[in-house]
């Protein structure tokens, strides 16, 4: 799977008690998000791919604590194993393989403004 910026997304995350130093956090359940990617990254440092996601909707276990119309950022590891791309821009192709020739750099850079995909983020 390739995601890149412009592509809609939605996918089933794990959800966990609060961290308490020196405790465990708990399995509680999980939600699903769906929203459009805005901006990527990779760390070459730590090998973490990210992703800034502008978020339309939230359900499952503590969906309310995901604000609508917010951004959040998401590691390519929490995404990538329950996701699915509900839609990809007319550019996906070119988006693809300027990614391929990125991944060597480490900076976390928006590449959705010079790419006109920031406008809107209606459905």
């Amino acid at each position: 799977m390739n995601l890149t910026v412009g592509c809609k997304v939605a996918w089933t995350e794990s959800v966990y008690t609060p961290y308490v130093e020196g405790e465990t956090s708990a399995f509680i359940g999980e939600r699903t998000i769906t929203g459009r990617i805005t901006a990527e990254g990779y760390a070459k440092k730590t090998n973490y791919h990210f992703f800034t996601i502008h978020v339309y909707r939230a359900e499952g276990v503590n969906a309310e604590e995901i604000e609508l119309n917010s951004k959040i950022i998401r590691r390519g590891v929490v995404i990538y194993p329950k996701c699915r791309i509900i839609s990809t821009p007319e550019n996906y192709e070119e988006l693809v393989k300027e990614k391929a020739e990125r991944k060597e750099n480490s900076s976390p850079v928006c590449y959705a403004q010079s790419k006109g995909l920031r406008e809107g983020f209606e459905d």
